[in-house]
């Protein structure tokens, strides 16, 4: 009798826990999250709700992702590592994910399917880009903060500059990106079409970075582009080479 009314005590908690867990609002969300992820107008309960606005810390500012949408995991919470299916849009960028918050630094993506604006370059590239850039990873890790491992493609569709007469083409480019055993997380860039040429590749260890490619093709006959390739690349007979080394 003792033993039975204990795992009815015992069942009662976890129902009762369960309950809690499931209707909290949402609003409690945004301290169970790394300060570099920020929620605002938060709507809903904690297993499924919306925020109005979600902005994620990227270096030199915050990267607006727009409204969202989650779906919470309950047992996830329970066990600590909370699970979320998310969703969200801003004009035409886009983010899905399943994110999995095994600690403030430490993070798993798993189907992550991105589109944002090449505009979002400029802060690396001195020249303002244009067209989609589209992301598919079958997973993503970050441990400490820094990306562990990702396997998966990026595509850059419909690339192009923007000179003083107005855009101007370049092409389509996709990079490959995999994971070795060592923690190293490299990419081969690929053109897929157009009159600037990109071939190279590019590597990634303990948040410091390696991008080592070659630029050909028509489009270099632009002076204006050729100006400003040069503040990143050395020319190398009618193309450029584009060695770049650094910490993220």
């Amino acid at each position: 009798m003792t033993i039975s009314r204990g795992l009815t005590g015992l069942l009662s908690g976890l129902v009762l826990t369960f309950l809690i867990v499931a209707t909290a609002p949402a609003r409690i969300l945004p301290g169970l999250l790394p300060e570099h992820i920020m929620l605002q107008g938060v709507t809903g309960t904690l297993w499924h709700g919306r925020a109005s606005g979600t902005l994620v810390a990227i270096e030199g500012g915050w990267l607006q992702l727009g409204a969202s949408e989650w779906k919470l995991g309950v047992v996830s919470l329970l066990l600590f590592t909370p699970a979320l299916e998310l969703e969200s849009q801003w004009g035409r960028q886009t983010f899905r994910a399943r994110v999995t918050l095994r600690s403030e630094q430490d993070i798993d993506l798993e189907n992550v399917d991105l589109l944002v604006d090449a505009g979002l370059l400029r802060q690396y590239i001195p020249v303002a880009l244009v067209g989609d850039i589209t992301a598919q990873f079958d997973q993503l890790k970050i441990r400490q903060g820094g990306l562990q491992s990702a396997e998966g493609r990026v595509v850059w569709q419909g690339a192009g500059w923007v000179s003083p007469q107005g855009p101007r083409p370049l092409g389509s480019y996709a990079v490959d990106i995999k994971s070795s055993a060592e923690d190293i997380v490299s990419g081969e860039v690929i053109t897929l079409a157009g009159d600037l040429q990109v071939a190279g590749g590019l590597q990634l260890q303990q948040n410091v970075y390696d991008i080592d490619m070659t630029l050909q093709g028509k489009a270099l006959e632009e002076p204006q582009l050729r100006q400003a390739l040069q503040l990143v690349a050395v020319p190398v007979g009618e193309g450029f080479r584009m060695k770049l080394e650094g910490e993220l």
